[in-house]
């Protein structure tokens, strides 16, 4: 379950430094993706007691929490971008890995493949729900933008990271971080088409400028 809107790091602590940065030219001035990763040492540090989970939150402590945020130089329209989210389960008995567009309750009925905003950024922090005990589970995040802010319903992707966890017998391990490549981009494309049809969906990265 993923939230995206504009946040900084004021607001969020638990985090000692970035753990990436990732720069980007759009519309004529630059920027940088900056992720925050670690480890989930306190759960009701980042608000999982209003959540209403179905389970002891101390069973949450070990699992990754992730922040991406942007800093960009232009300023209005032109900094308005948002953050998706592709989730990739994998079972490590054998069975057949899940892939979703990863959208918080409230939003499971949107068909746009982003929420839109000034300079948005992304928090997500998974957890054991449903129970987990041998999967791998990936995220892939993208920063994508609509080149006319909001005439039309035409979608490029600007820069996506990896992230998640290995859990195996319920030792959880957090999986290192990963700038992402266009070809990892085109394999969720088809996702996408299929649930934002209304959409064009770019399958190539934007290419600065």
């Amino acid at each position: 379950m993923l939230f995206h809107d504009h946040i900084t790091m004021n607001s969020l602590p638990g985090f000692e430094g970035p753990a990436l940065r990732i720069p980007f030219q759009l519309r004529g001035y630059g920027g940088e993706a900056i992720v925050y990763y670690g480890t989930n040492h306190d759960p009701m540090l980042y608000g999982f007691d209003l959540l209403g989970l179905p389970f002891d939150l101390s069973t949450v402590v070990g699992f990754p929490v992730f922040l991406a945020t942007t800093e960009y130089a232009g300023a209005g329209y032109r900094a308005v971008m948002g953050w998706t989210q592709v989730v990739v389960v994998t079972p490590h008995d054998g069975g057949e890995p899940w892939t979703a567009i990863d959208l918080a309750p409230i939003g499971d009925d949107a068909r746009a493949p982003a929420a839109f905003s000034y300079q948005p950024s992304l928090f997500d922090a998974p957890g054991p729900n449903p129970p987990r005990y041998d999967e791998r589970w990936e995220a892939e995040s993208y920063l994508l933008i609509v080149p006319d802010v909001a005439r039309s319903r035409n979608v490029i992707p600007v820069l996506g990271v990896r992230w998640g966890y290995d859990l195996v017998h319920g030792q959880i391990r957090v999986l290192p971080l990963a700038r992402l490549a266009e070809d990892d981009w085109r394999r969720r494309v088809p996702l996408y088409r299929e649930a934002c049809p209304a959409w064009r969906i770019s399958d190539a990265f934007h290419r600065g400028g």
